[in-house]
């Protein structure tokens, strides 16, 4: 399902958040909070939800919440009408305040922006097969 606000689509099946056609450079924090946000728009989302879509099964600190907010705000710009797009609901969470429209299908600027290579990251790790062996930073001599 993409939802469109002002410039920007969000489409997760193609991995995050355009603005005219150009995929913005969010965190997976951030696209994660936006996705929560979007789900309802124009309700409150507690913050313990928000934090347990941006950290999944991890205890955090709501200050790094408020850092990725911050981060998505100042990606986001100003909303049209001079307001923001993600709105603060005091000792409750946030909420997304713009306009959406959701669409299920895709259009030919979609399918351009889709043929974009992607890059992921993976966290890298040694594995040896040796039992008891165990590799370090620098060189070793025996």
């Amino acid at each position: 399902m993409r939802t469109t606000f002002g410039p920007f689509v969000f489409d997760p099946a193609r991995g995050g958040l355009f603005r005219d056609d150009r995929p913005v450079p969010a965190s997976h924090k951030g696209i994660r909070l936006l996705a929560a946000l979007l789900l309802t728009p124009g309700e409150a989302v507690a913050k313990a939800t928000l934090m347990d879509a941006a950290w999944p099964g991890t205890v955090v600190e709501e200050s790094n919440l408020s850092v990725q907010i911050a981060a998505l705000r100042k990606l986001l710009g100003g909303a049209h009408d001079g307001g923001e797009w993600i709105v603060t609901v005091p000792r409750v969470g946030y909420r997304f305040a713009g306009v959406v429209t959701r669409t299920n299908g895709q259009d030919e600027s979609a399918d351009a922006v889709a043929a974009l290579p992607l890059i992921a990251v993976m966290p890298f790790g040694i594995v040896s097969e040796e039992l008891g062996k165990d590799y370090h930073r620098g060189w070793h001599h025996r």
